[in-house]
């Protein structure tokens, strides 16, 4: 997901639909943070059944789901 820094994504979360969010930039924070705190998208290495995987973090619910269920805004 490092390609989507700093972009505004729509993510498919299975509970709340579309939801839009941004990811923050790992440099310029302060200049490319979005308005609404409420809407960063949190990207993290998880644990899962089958090991750890990368996941996304809902900005509305908190879900973590798929990556590839995040697509450009």
């Amino acid at each position: 997901m490092g390609t989507m820094t700093g972009e505004k994504y729509l993510l498919d979360c299975p509970d709340c639909g579309q939801v839009e969010g941004y990811v923050p930039s790992d440099f310029d924070e302060d200049e490319r943070a979005p308005a609404d705190p409420d809407k960063i998208i949190e990207e993290d290495v998880v644990r899962t059944s089958g090991g750890p995987a990368t996941r996304v973090r809902c900005p509305r619910c908190g879900r973590w789901i798929q990556p590839d269920r995040a697509h450009p805004a």
